[in-house]
C-alpha cells in the first residue's frame, strides 16, 4: 500500500461527506491546514495592517487607528475570514482516491462534482508550493490531462512527503507499473546561472516597441531639465508616462525573474523534471512522450551573446498564468537548446534537417524575411524556421498534429501561394510553412495528414493494453 492509497494522519486521510459510499480504497482529504493556507496571503495583509496599527498608535497622540489604517483592516479581515471558511468547506468536501487506472476527485458542497481522471492520458503531474502554503510545510499537487484547462486536476493542499508521493504514483500507473513504485532516479542537464537569467530578462524586454514609448517622455523631460523649453503640463506628462513605462517593467522583470529562478532541468525515466521558483516554487515533470509541439528559439537581443531558449506545448497548459509552465528552457547557448530540442524529439538532430525554401515569387509578398523561411519532415517529425533578426526553429511530431489547414489571403491567392499550418495544443508553439507554392501546399496538406495517420495508428499499435477500470 502506497501513500497514495492510505490514510495520512497528517494530512486527516478520512473519507469526506457526501456523495454514496464506493467500493475500493477509501477517499482521502486534504492536509487540515488547507483554510489557512488558502487564505494565507490575505492573513499576512491582515498581519501588516496590524503591526502597521501598533506602530501608529506607538508613535501618534490619539492611541487610536488612523483613519486609513481601520476600515483597511476591516476590509482585509473579511476577506480573509471568507477565504478561510471557503478553504475549510474544500477541505471538509473533498476526498480522492487512486484506483483502476485512473485518479478520482469528488468535491462539492451543495452541488457535488466528480472528476475521472485516466492515468494513462496524464500530460504532466506538478508540485507547487506557493509561499503561503510553504509556511506551513504543504504544496499543491496539480495535474494536467489531455483536453482543455478545465479537465486539469489541483490538489490543494497536501504535505509535501503526500503530495511527492502521489506524484510518483500517479507518474509510475501511468506508464504502467504498478502500485508502490518508488520515484524513479534522475540525471540533472542544466541549471541555468542566475546572472544568465537576470541578463536574458533586460534583453528580451528590449523592442523596438518600447524605444517608441520611451522615446517621446525622455526627451520632454531632458528639454525641461536641460532649460531648453518648460512647458509644465506636457513635462507632467511625459514624467507619469516615464514612471508608469518603469513601474511595469520592474513588476515584469521582477515577476519573470523570481518565477524562473534557479531554473533546473533533469532526465529521468518518467521525463523531464523542471524545477523553478524563488518566492513559489514548482516541480514539473513532463513525459516526453506527451510534448505536443516545441521550438527552440532567438531573440534578436540575444544573438550577439549566442543564447536561446526551449519552450512546448503540453495539453492543460494553454498560456497566461500558465505560461511558465511552457517552458523548458528559459536560456541557455544555442547548440545547447539545439540539443535539448532534439532530444525531446527523440534524438535528431536539427542541423542535419534538410529545408526547403519558398518559391521566388513568395518575395513579392515578404521581401524581407522570404528566404529565412523553410520547412522540412522526416519520418516521425515536421520542421518549420523563420526569423531574419531573431531565429525560430518549431516542429511537431506526426502523431502529435491536431489537424491542418492551408491559409491564403488576397495578396497570396494572386500570387499562387499559400500557408500551411500545424495545429497542435494551445500553446506558444505555432507550426506553419508559410508562403509556399499554392501547389506544393496542397501536397504537402495531403502528405501530412497521411504521416499523422500512420504515426498514430503505429503509436496504437506499440501502445500496452491499458487497465481494466471497473465500474
Amino acid at each position: 500500500m502506497t501513500a497514495a492509497d492510505r490514510p495520512v494522519a497528517g494530512d486527516g486521510a478520512t473519507p469526506g461527506p457526501g456523495g454514496p459510499p464506493t467500493a475500493g480504497p477509501p477517499g482521502h482529504r486534504l492536509h487540515r491546514l488547507t483554510p489557512l493556507a488558502l487564505g494565507g496571503n490575505v492573513l499576512g495583509l491582515v498581519a501588516a495592517f496590524l503591526v502597521f496599527g501598533t506602530l501608529d498608535r506607538g508613535t501618534g497622540s490619539s492611541g487610536q487607528m488612523s483613519g486609513g489604517v481601520a476600515p483597511g483592516l476591516i476590509v482585509a479581515g473579511v476577506v480573509a475570514l471568507l477565504l478561510v471558511g471557503r478553504g475549510f468547506i474544500a477541505w471538509w468536501t473533498t476526498e480522492y482516491r487512486v484506483e483502476a487506472g485512473e485518479l478520482r476527485v469528488d468535491s462539492g458542497l451543495l452541488q457535488r462534482r466528480a472528476k475521472r481522471v485516466r492515468l494513462d492520458r496524464l500530460q504532466s503531474v506538478d508540485v507547487l508550493k506557493p509561499l503561503a502554503a510553504r509556511v506551513f510545510g504543504l504544496a499543491e499537487l496539480r495535474i494536467a490531462t489531455a483536453g482543455t484547462e478545465r479537465s486539469s486536476v489541483r490538489l490543494r493542499y497536501l504535505s509535501l512527503p503526500v503530495a511527492e508521493a502521489l506524484r510518483a504514483e500517479l507518474l509510475g500507473r501511468s506508464a504502467g507499473l504498478g502500485p508502490g513504485v518508488a520515484e524513479a532516479p534522475e540525471r540533472p542537464l542544466v541549471v541555468v546561472p542566475h546572472g544568465t537569467l537576470v541578463a536574458s530578462v533586460l534583453l528580451q524586454l528590449l523592442s523596438w516597441r518600447l524605444v517608441f514609448v520611451l522615446v517621446g517622455p525622455v526627451i520632454i523631460v531632458v528639454s525641461a531639465t536641460s532649460g531648453t523649453g518648460h512647458h509644465p503640463a506636457a513635462t507632467g506628462v511625459a514624467v507619469a508616462v516615464l514612471v508608469s513605462v518603469l513601474i511595469v517593467l520592474a513588476r515584469t522583470i521582477w515577476r519573470r525573474t523570481t518565477t524562473l529562478w534557479s531554473f533546473t532541468v533533469a532526465e529521468s525515466p518518467d521525463g523531464l523534471r523542471i524545477r523553478h521558483g524563488l518566492l513559489s516554487t514548482s516541480h514539473q515533470t513532463v513525459p516526453l512522450g506527451r510534448v505536443q509541439a516545441i521550438r527552440a528559439h532567438q531573440p534578436t537581443f540575444w544573438r550577439p551573446f549566442g543564447w536561446a531558449m526551449v519552450q512546448i506545448n503540453v495539453a492543460g497548459y494553454a498560456g497566461g498564468r500558465e505560461a511558465h509552465n511552457t517552458m523548458l528552457l528559459p536560456v541557455a547557448p544555442r547548440e545547447f537548446a539545439d540539443w535539448l530540442t532534439g532530444r525531446v524529439l527523440g534524438g535528431v538532430d536539427l542541423g542535419a534537417v534538410s529545408w526547403s525554401a519558398p518559391p521566388h515569387r513568395a518575395a513579392l509578398r515578404a521581401p524581407l524575411w522570404w528566404r529565412h523561411q523553410g520547412v522540412g519532415s522526416d519520418e516521425h517529425v515536421f520542421y518549420a524556421r523563420h526569423g531574419v533578426l531573431s531565429r525560430t526553429v518549431e516542429a511537431v511530431p506526426h502523431e502529435r498534429t491536431q489537424s491542418v489547414r492551408l491559409k491564403a489571403g488576397p495578396w497570396e491567392r494572386a500570387l499562387g501561394l499559400a500557408s500551411l499550418h500545424l495545429d497542435s495544443t494551445r500553446g506558444p508553439v505555432r507550426v506553419a510553412a508559410r508562403f509556399r507554392d499554392a501547389a506544393e501546399a496542397r501536397a504537402m496538406l495531403d502528405a501530412q495528414a497521411e504521416r499523422a495517420r500512420r504515426a498514430r495508428r503505429r503509436a496504437a499499435d506499440a501502445r500496452p493494453p491499458g487497465p481494466v477500470v471497473s465500474p
